[in-house]
Formats: structure tokens, C-alpha cells, sequence
């Protein structure tokens, strides 16, 4: 997607180990959808992608939902985020779809939900967000 603001923004390291991937946007909505590829790095004891990042790839498909709908002008620091963890994540492509639900002046209201390739729905995340100018000279 050479027209989106992702393609002219430096991918962060943390979205760069989740094998973070845009599929679509949908900037008038307030609306995305990314892959991520979770690796045998990310495994639990269990042989299952362990929590944290689980809520990692839920909370890098809320802020980009947001970063999408201001044009990267605006990113979101979180203030809270809750997550329901309602099947195991595997290694492989999963999907994250994610849309801002409501904004105010400093405040976005943000979800996302997290599916396997068959389209069972894996993980869900609520969060409220800071809404911050994004500094392009960020490392």
C-alpha cells in the first residue's frame, strides 16, 4: 500500500519483531487491518505464543487504527488496556483488526481482535489512549 502513511513512517523495532504486516486501512473509519507472524521465539512452556505478546500485537493494531485516521499526525499512549485471551495463539500468520471507537481532544478510545487464518477469533483488547503529536524523529 504505497499510498499509506505507514509506507512513509520507519516501522518501529517493536512492530518489526511481531512480523507486523498491513493488509488495509481505513482512514475515513477509523479502521485496519494487520498480519503479524508470530515465531518459536515467542512460545510459552506451553508451545503457545505467550500473553505479553499477544497483547503486543493487540496494541500494535489499536494505535495504528488511530495513526491511520489522523494521516500520522497523532499516536496514541496508552492509559489503560484490557485484554480477553480466548484461544491459543500459534505460531503462523494472524490477523488483527482494530478501529478507534471514539476520540475526544487528548482522549481515543481504541479495540482490536485477533483471529487465526480459519477466522476463529483468538484475543480481544480495549484500551484508552493519550492522544500525542507523533514525533518523527523518534527512535
Amino acid at each position: 500500500m504505497a499510498d499509506s502513511i505507514f509506507a512513509r513512517l520507519p516501522a518501529p523495532p517493536c512492530a518489526v519483531l511481531l512480523g507486523w504486516e498491513l493488509i488495509a486501512e481505513y482512514p475515513d473509519e477509523g479502521r485496519i487491518e494487520i498480519a503479524f507472524h508470530p515465531t518459536a521465539q515467542m512460545l510459552n512452556p506451553r508451545g503457545v505464543v505467550q500473553g505479553g505478546f499477544v497483547a503486543a500485537m493487540l496494541d500494535d493494531t489499536m494505535g495504528p487504527a488511530l495513526v491511520s485516521m489522523t494521516g500520522g499526525k497523532e499516536v496514541p499512549a496508552s492509559i489503560d488496556m484490557s485484554v480477553s485471551f480466548l484461544k491459543p495463539v500459534m505460531p503462523g500468520r494472524v490477523i488483527g483488526k482494530g478501529r478507534v471507537v471514539g476520540r475526544g481532544r487528548s482522549v481515543a478510545f481504541l479495540e482490536a481482535e485477533l483471529f487465526d487464518e480459519a477466522g476463529d477469533l483468538l484475543a480481544r483488547a480495549t484500551s484508552s489512549a493519550r492522544v500525542m503529536e507523533l514525533n518523527p524523529n523518534a527512535p
